[in-house]
């Protein structure tokens, strides 16, 4: 699960917003031009037609065009969120796979330092009971 701070959130929605709104107007202005050329020659109406048909065709192209560029940006912008994510399933089918634990101990020290890459990494494991010494007491 990737964090974002408010800046690189507001950043990121300012910037889907801005790319989409400049599209949808190209878009309907686009639209209302070229159907005003076509209906013309079929329809002798104003360009109330060509205005609907754009205004249907925006809203019918906002919600997917809006994911998309979404995508696009989070991408280009957030990619190390996408890179921890496919480390992370690499790590997942190597536990499913690994028995040893100081391999084990050692890929996920790698995994830590390569997808949060702190200043220093250490990893504290608790010994098993029957791995413990024995209490002895020396008189």
């Amino acid at each position: 699960m990737a964090c974002y701070t408010s800046r690189e959130t507001s950043s990121g929605l300012s910037a889907v917003n801005g790319s989409l709104s400049a599209i949808l107007a190209l878009v309907y202005i686009g639209l209302i031009f070229a159907l005003q050329y076509l209906i013309r020659g079929i329809i002798s109406q104003n360009n109330d037609v060509a205005i609907e048909i754009s205004t249907l065709a925006i809203a019918a192209l906002f919600q997917p065009l809006r994911h998309r560029i979404q995508a696009i940006i989070d991408r280009r912008f957030y990619h190390r969120k996408y890179d921890a994510a496919k480390i992370v399933e690499v790590f997942s089918a190597t536990l499913r796979n690994e028995v040893d634990l100081n391999q084990l101990s050692e890929h996920l020290l790698t995994v830590v330092q390569d997808t949060m890459q702190p200043a220093h990494v250490s990893l504290w494991l608790r010994k098993s009971d029957h791995e413990r010494k024995p209490d002895t007491q020396v008189e």
